[in-house]
């Protein structure tokens, strides 16, 4: 279940860090028309950094992800304090998924800004991503020692202590998130799926209900519910909450496994 759990953070944190592309007709035009533009202001002026990371943040947003590193790399190489241009890089690796170079970048990053805790936690995030645990755990404790109100360093801390079973303390590291920023369901995810490894149904039960409050459309969150109401015997709602499941992820064959254990089960 742990492994699984992880799976998903994974999954998360790969969404949570991609470069948003634009969505509609409107902004793709509006996006090509900057492009336009910075081009031929750096026929003007080839050596402005700042001009090349302006087209190289809009070739990110236009999906040219060959073209933004380009860019970005003519922005660092002309200012090597720029760590925006790192960062962008890191944004247009990932989405390549190349991530041995993403962290290099965020590694760039560092050497000019070793005290900023959000690039630590980026850094964190691709590590945990490429499964270096270790890694990972001294990136989210070296940005929360940066700052302690860190949400995200402390929910992400707590999926690793917690994938490596040390499981009090990612419900203590969850916590500490939640207190921070009470309305991010993944750490109500992490935090009730700690508690239901541990046996400690109700509490798991109300972490999910939370998780589902602030996001309907978190398919595990509703299976793991369903696994939670069902250990309680509450059968009627568990085999609600994972019809719900299957509906949001009708291919999963998790879900519908357990659908059918719980019906089974009831049926006793």
């Amino acid at each position: 279940m742990k492994a699984k759990i992880f799976l998903l953070s994974i999954f998360i944190i790969a969404s949570n860090i991609s470069f948003v592309c634009a969505n509609n007709n409107q902004e793709k035009e509006d996006i090509e028309s900057s492009i336009i533009r910075y081009r031929a202001a750096i026929e003007v002026s080839p050596k402005n950094p700042d001009l090349h990371l302006k087209l190289a943040n809009m070739y990110l947003l236009a999906g040219k992800l060959d073209e933004a590193i380009s860019e970005f790399n003519k922005t660092y190489n002309m200012d090597r304090r720029n760590y925006e241009a790192q960062i962008g890089l890191a944004r247009a690796y990932i989405r390549k998924q190349e991530f041995d170079k993403a962290i290099n970048a965020y590694k760039q990053a560092l050497k000019s800004n070793p005290n900023n805790a959000d690039l630590h936690f980026r850094l964190g995030q691709v590590l945990s991503f490429k499964k270096a645990d270790n890694e990972a755990m001294a990136e989210f404790q070296q940005a929360i020692k940066l700052n302690n109100a860190h949400a995200g360093a402390h929910r992400e801390l707590g999926a690793l202590l917690g994938f490596k079973g040390n499981l009090e303390a990612q419900v203590q590291e969850e916590k500490k998130a939640i207190q921070i920023q009470p309305n991010d369901p993944d750490a109500h995810f992490y935090l009730g799926s700690a508690l239901m490894t541990l046996d400690k149904l109700k509490e798991a039960q109300s972490s999910f209900e939370k998780c589902i409050s602030l996001d309907p459309k978190f398919a595990q969150a509703r299976h793991l519910l369903a696994v939670t109401l069902a250990a309680q015997e509450n059968f009627d709602e568990a085999i609600k909450q994972e019809e719900t499941a299957i509906r949001l992820e009708p291919d999963n064959p998790s879900f519908k496994s357990t659908l059918k254990k719980i019906k089974a089960k009831k049926n006793k």
